[in-house]
């Protein structure tokens, strides 16, 4: 690969006219960070020094947006997730949807930044969601239903272009919920993002962030769930290099471990380091994106299907997805991802796969979407007795929608078919519905659920197929900053669940409204 000059803004110290004290307050707070940074995220400044040498520049936090397997973030699949997050969904409809909206917008968070010095904005959201469901684990009657509310307020101290300090409080909690009350629906009060930045990754081509923040380069493998009631954050120091047509995000980072009370702690030693590239246009409106992760652990269970014997993980990723818009109708994406290292004393071979594709008749009444998914991990032939670990680690996905609204399974021993379509009948507004089957890749193992746990082990093969689920769902967004959506799916088991469980079925019910403002970002 040809060398190349990277050309961008140069990073200046800003004129502020009578706010001497605001970049003086910042660079302390910047200084404090890097002296209380753990010691094993140190290391992302030895990997900086090596992608730097490379002719490759880097992917930031505006491509969160980017992280869904449709091309520059709209969903292969339907819109499940909030349109308003960029972070788990298609935001593409709320951002580049140009159709009026049928309710006046209302943002305080707008008026509020207004009044306040151009150096300091905020951020306000709000989420309240209903959720339902019927025999849960796949035991007879194990029902519940309850009340989940999301608040968060941010603050962003900056400069015009080259230094920002962020921090952001949130406030989750479930009621009428069955006991015991925790994470991931209760977390209260907790500090979701502290975090300070050099440069502005969307006008430099070199910027660093260190602190408490948001990591979403692949919603597959490496990402923020946010449809999790306290989602997921990560302290971590990231190097983004942004060039043309080239990016490349740098990382080190441990992920918070959520609690019911207090500032949410990570967990010492269990760390992920990262190399996540980007590069545009190789075909044209195409994105190809090839990553290294090393994940470790100082006490990873080894086979959780068999046993929970633990052992020291060393783990090693590459991978590559590749997506591209054919054209304004039609879009597509795979992608590859091989797993190496040891576990315990036991060495790794994993791997999976996925693709999908999408298209839109955009002169039909309705301009019905249609799309269809496939993917597979894989799984352990024996993990009794097989001295090698095969099953694929999902390690930190999105976890909403990827397999069903009912988000019963993981990307783990799992083969999967998904196809659906979504209508529009009226401007703002959608209906989706989608049917998926799922397989086993390995009789003998277990079915997994996002969170990588064990669901069901079978010792005895009767059969690969788990079963099949529908689902429907809707949202319509009644303004720039306001949307409300619900949704039910129902799962039906097949033969490898039939034989070991006391139900057969899953349903799973929920209604949610959105409020999120960004102020005048």
């Amino acid at each position: 690969m040809r060398a190349m000059v990277l050309r961008s803004e140069p990073i200046q110290l800003p004129k502020i006219q009578g706010e001497s004290k605001v970049p003086r307050a910042l660079n302390a707070f910047l200084s404090a960070s890097l002296r209380r940074l753990p010691l094993s995220i140190s290391a992302v400044f030895f990997l900086f020094a090596v992608g730097a040498c490379l002719p490759l520049a880097a992917q930031d936090d505006i491509t969160t947006q980017n992280a869904t397997s449709g091309f520059n973030g709209v969903f292969i699949t339907g819109p499940s997730s909030n349109p308003l997050s960029f972070l788990n969904g298609a935001a593409g409809r709320t951002t580049a949807n140009r159709a009026p909206y049928d309710f006046h917008d209302f943002a305080p968070a707008t008026y509020l930044d207004s009044k306040l010095p151009r150096w300091i904005d905020v951020q306000a959201e709000e989420r309240f969601r209903y959720e339902a469901y019927d025999n849960s684990g796949f035991k007879a009657h194990s029902n519940d239903s309850y009340l989940l509310n999301r608040f968060r307020f941010q603050v962003d101290l900056h400069t015009p272009s080259w230094l920002r300090v962020t921090a952001q409080v949130q406030d989750a909690r479930a009621g009428y919920q069955n006991p015991p009350l925790g994470p991931p629906n209760t977390v209260r009060w907790d500090l979701k993002l502290a975090y300070a930045e050099v440069g502005a990754p969307d006008k430099h081509w070199f910027s660093l962030r260190v602190g408490r923040q948001l990591i979403n380069y692949n919603n597959t493998i490496i990402a923020n769930s946010e449809w999790r009631n306290q989602a997921r954050s990560y302290d971590a120091a990231v190097v983004n290099l942004n060039a043309k047509r080239e990016h490349l995000g740098i990382f080190a980072a441990s992920a918070v471990v959520p609690q019911a009370y207090g500032v949410s702690p990570h967990q010492e030693g269990n760390n992920i380091y990262g190399a996540y590239g980007r590069i545009d246009d190789l075909a044209p409106h195409s994105n190809l994106e090839p990553f290294f992760l090393w994940r470790v652990q100082p006490a990873e269970v080894v086979e959780p299907a068999a046993g929970k014997t633990t052992g020291k993980e060393n783990e090693k990723v590459i991978g590559v997805r590749f997506k591209e818009q054919v054209h304004s109708a039609f879009d597509y994406g795979g992608e590859l991802i091989y797993e190496g290292g040891t576990v315990g004393k036991q060495s790794i071979g994993a791997w999976a796969a996925q693709t999908g594709a999408a298209y839109q008749f955009n002169d039909v009444a309705a301009k019905p979407r249609f799309f269809a998914q496939y993917d597979f991990a894989s799984g352990n032939s024996n993990p009794a007795t097989n001295g090698k670990h095969s099953t694929f680690d999902t390690i930190y996905p999105t976890a909403h929608d990827r397999f069903g609204i009912s988000d019963l399974f993981g990307w783990q021993n799992l083969e999967a078919v998904r196809a659906g379509t979504t209508i529009e009948p009226h401007r703002r507004l959608t209906f989706t519905v989608q049917g998926l089957d799922f397989w086993a890749a390995s009789a003998l193992d277990s079915i997994y659920n996002t969170s990588g746990s064990s669901i069901v082990y079978n010792k005895t093969a009767h059969g690969r197929h788990v079963g099949a689920e529908i689902d429907g769902y809707s949202w319509y967004e009644l303004n720039k900053h306001f949307n409300l959506g619900g949704g039910v799916g129902y799962f039906g088991a097949g033969q490898f669940l039939t034989h070991v469980t006391t139900s057969h079925s899953y349903t799973a019910y929920y209604f949610a409204l959105n409020f999120k403002d960004n102020g005048r970002k």
